[in-house]
């Protein structure tokens, strides 16, 4: 019984234990976390969003001018005084009613194809949208990745500075406890006092550091200031060399991909096919433009006080008539305003057909740098992680020499700020690593969130 008692406590235990864990595993932000919470309330995303929406009704007014236009009214009349009777055509002083009723159709059968390229034109805008919205998500994705990755390297500063301090007032201890024993002198117990006060110090200022980087990433993300963000801070504890192997892919190879994928590219050349039809539309203004039209219509007319009068819906079926008809306008001289619309949309689809190369262009530099800096990161992380060992078994024997009156405590001194030089710029050099990965992935084509459970 005793026995089963032990074994119910463990399982409770046990299953208190991984609860806590999985609920501080839910609590921790991952990158993929906060960049997509950072797309799901930026207030610009948003806005890209509703530009999309205008988009899609733009093109469904397109649609519509295809559809004939169908237009009903109506008119009511009182007159009183001197007016002309319709039946005798002359001038009489009487008060009378009149009332009519139209019904039209119309439809545009040709007007220099404008209706055609202003449907072109609005599916091309409504691509151009989501462009325009995917470039913006990820935009805001990369800037958080970067804000994320900063925070990320201040809080791993933190925690060397406090490593550093922590060894710095071990050694002062030391120090002046082998002072007090006559094997060291005041200059040693100083120097490390001097050494301490300057590791307090640059805790302080990373500290101080760290809580601006995670104020920045917290705005970045428009996530609450007054509620806390802990970072996953997986990255920091795990070796360059089993952060991936340098991919064999070149830059060339990768900006041939980004040339279909990248929504940026594809967002300015839809705004170039966009200036295109809108050239094509300027060529309607100096073309005919022919329509048709065909309605119904009726009226009912009396004089106040007179008799004999049909009564209102015999007047209506006897009034009642049909039309159709034709329409053709051409423009013959209005100025130069038709013209120089023409050259003006003309130089507007030129300047974008630049835009377009320009962007192109900026995109084959950034492709480059992404895989320059990714592959050089890399190798310096590698290297640092072998000087970062170096140094810390170097600093360790100068330690210990000082401790044996072997060495001054100014070669301690450079001994600490060398290792936490290089522990630093190891940590700057992975995180980089890590940021121009997915940098690098990304113009390959793959989304930069890989898991979106916010």
């Amino acid at each position: 019984m005793r026995n089963n008692l032990a074994i119910l406590r463990i399982i409770f235990v046990v299953g208190c234990i991984a609860m806590c864990l999985q609920l501080g595993a839910q609590d921790m932000w991952s990158v993929d976390r906060c960049m997509a919470y950072a797309i799901e309330h930026n207030r610009t995303v948003r806005q890209r969003n509703y530009e999309v929406d205008n988009y899609e009704i733009d093109r469904m007014n397109a649609i519509g001018n295809f559809l004939p236009g169908i237009n009903g009214s109506s008119s009511f009349q009182y007159s009183w005084g001197r007016s002309v009777d319709p039946e005798t055509n002359t001038y009489n002083n009487i008060s009378t009613f009149n009332n009519s009723y139209m019904l039209e159709a119309s439809l545009t059968v040709f007007n220099g194809g404008n209706i055609v390229n202003q449907l072109r034109k609005s599916k091309v805008a409504q691509l151009m949208g989501k462009a325009a919205l995917e470039a913006e998500q990820d935009n805001t994705a990369i800037e958080t990745f970067q804000a994320y990755i900063d925070a990320l390297y201040y809080y791993g500063s933190v925690k060397l500075a406090q490593k550093k301090l922590a060894e710095s007032d071990s050694l002062l201890r030391k120090t002046r406890r082998q002072e007090e024993l006559g094997l060291k002198g005041l200059a040693d117990v100083a120097q490390i006092e001097a050494q301490y006060a300057t590791d307090d110090y640059t805790l302080t200022n990373q500290t101080n550091l760290y809580e601006a980087a995670m104020l920045a990433l917290k705005q970045q993300m428009n996530f609450p200031l007054d509620e806390r963000l802990a970072l996953d801070t997986t990255l920091l504890y795990t070796k360059a060399i089993d952060l991936a192997l340098i991919p064999g892919d070149t830059s060339d190879e990768i900006f041939g991909t980004a040339l279909e994928l990248n929504p940026t590219l594809r967002k300015s050349w839809y705004n170039s096919e966009v200036y295109r039809f809108e050239m094509k539309r300027s060529w309607a203004n100096v073309l005919p433009t022919v329509s048709v039209f065909a309605g119904i219509k009726t009226s009912y007319y009396k004089m106040l006080g007179g008799t004999g009068y049909p009564d209102f819906w015999q007047q209506l079926q006897n009034n009642f008539g049909q039309y159709v008809g034709m329409s053709i306008s051409i423009p013959l001289f209005n100025g130069f305003s038709h013209v120089n619309a023409v050259r003006k949309a003309k130089n507007n689809y030129r300047i974008a057909v630049e835009q377009y190369e320009a962007q192109k262009e900026e995109l084959q530099k950034l492709v480059a740098q992404a895989v320059l800096d990714r592959n050089g990161f890399l190798k310096e992380s590698i290297q640092m992680e072998r000087k970062v060992h170096s140094d810390s078994i170097a600093y360790r024997v100068t330690r210990r020499k000082f401790e044996e009156g072997l060495m001054t405590s100014l070669d301690v001194q450079t001994s600490a700020s060398t290792l936490l030089e290089s522990e630093v710029t190891l940590l700057r050099s992975k995180l980089s690593y890590v940021l121009k990965c997915r940098l690098v992935d990304y113009y390959k084509g793959n989304d930069l969130i890989k898991e979106r459970n916010i």
